[in-house]
């Protein structure tokens, strides 16, 4: 009996080393990075052995959890990422929150860095409460996301020295993370690579699908151009001996005749209409600049030459 009892108590395990350097270094909170009100809460840390150091990884050992102000609820929580060394040393991470579930803006939150209960009985823990100054003071996307990108550059050439690796590489548009660096931080903040981009040699960026607006501004500007002048008043008049609500109709038919002519010329001359389609091709851009022929007229002409190029390439010319 006694031997059951004695099998059946727990023995506790003895706690891991505690690491010689355990700290919070550096926090920079970011916003507008992804989408309009989002935050991200970046940080650099430190767990350093100088001996001892558990042969168990630093994502198994350590966590990070992020308080609200009030210092009890937890708004989220990261590992380490066991990337270098076991994850130990120097390294960096961050909080990402959706404009749904983003905390007060430069409030006190509380960053917690501690040992897993799981494999201590008296975790070590240290705490940073965040302040003003490492909140962002920018508005835009781009510049939110260039402070974040210049932030990472700066930790990781920190790093470089803390675990002997390269991070970094210099190019003519700056400063950049290498495939080492940029792996490490693809791994350590999910969707880095967007929320920074410019400190990657490949940049993502979202493309804006948003239905374009059309008007006739530029048409307008285009016939503009010979209000007041010798030009101008001959249209006008055009315009008012044929009754016409705009005098670029009558210019634009005078154009096609032209075009036509030069086809006629063609089959008359060479009976070919390859060089007529030359030359008009310049007759036209030239009348829409000038504001001569309607830029709607030149789109449906543009798909006719369209039409007929593919016919005399592809099509049967028997």
């Amino acid at each position: 009996m006694v031997l059951v009892l004695g099998a059946s108590s727990p023995v506790l395990a003895v706690d891991p080393a505690s690491p010689t350097t355990f700290t919070i270094d550096s926090v920079q909170a970011v916003t507008n990075v992804s989408v309009t009100d989002d935050v991200l809460i970046a940080f650099k840390y430190t767990i350093a052995y100088t001996s001892g150091q558990p042969t168990t990884p630093a994502n198994k050992l350590f966590h990070f959890r992020l308080m609200d102000d009030d210092g009890v609820t937890q708004l989220g929580a990261v590992e380490p990422y066991a990337y270098n060394n076991s994850g130990y040393d120097m390294g960096y991470s961050a909080f990402y929150f959706d404009p749904l579930s983003a905390p007060d803006w430069e409030s006190s939150l509380v960053l917690i860095m501690a040992g897993n209960p799981q494999y201590w009985e008296t975790p070590p823990e240290i705490s940073y409460t965040l302040v003003t100054t490492d909140y962002s003071q920018l508005e835009t996307k781009t510049e939110n996301q260039q402070l974040l990108g210049d932030w990472i550059i700066t930790v990781c050439q920190e790093l470089e020295v803390d675990w002997s690796v390269k991070l970094l590489t210099e190019t003519v548009q700056g400063t950049i993370l290498n495939d080492t660096g940029a792996a490490y931080g693809k791994g350590t903040i999910p969707g880095l690579q967007t929320l920074a981009p410019q400190i990657f040699s490949v940049k993502t960026q979202t493309i804006n699908t948003d239905r374009r607006g059309w008007t006739t501004a530029m048409a307008d500007s285009w016939g503009a151009q010979w209000e007041g002048t010798m030009v101008g008043d001959a249209l006008d008049g055009l315009q008012e001996l044929f009754s016409l609500d705009n005098w670029i109709i009558l210019t634009s038919l005078i154009t096609l005749i032209i075009c036509i002519g030069f086809f006629v010329w063609g089959f008359a001359w060479i009976s070919d209409n390859q060089a007529a389609m030359v030359a008009n091709s310049h007759v036209l851009a030239g009348a829409t600049a000038l504001g001569l022929l309607h830029p709607a007229a030149l789109a449906v002409i543009v798909l006719i030459y369209g039409l007929a190029t593919g016919y005399i390439v592809i099509g049967d010319k028997s």
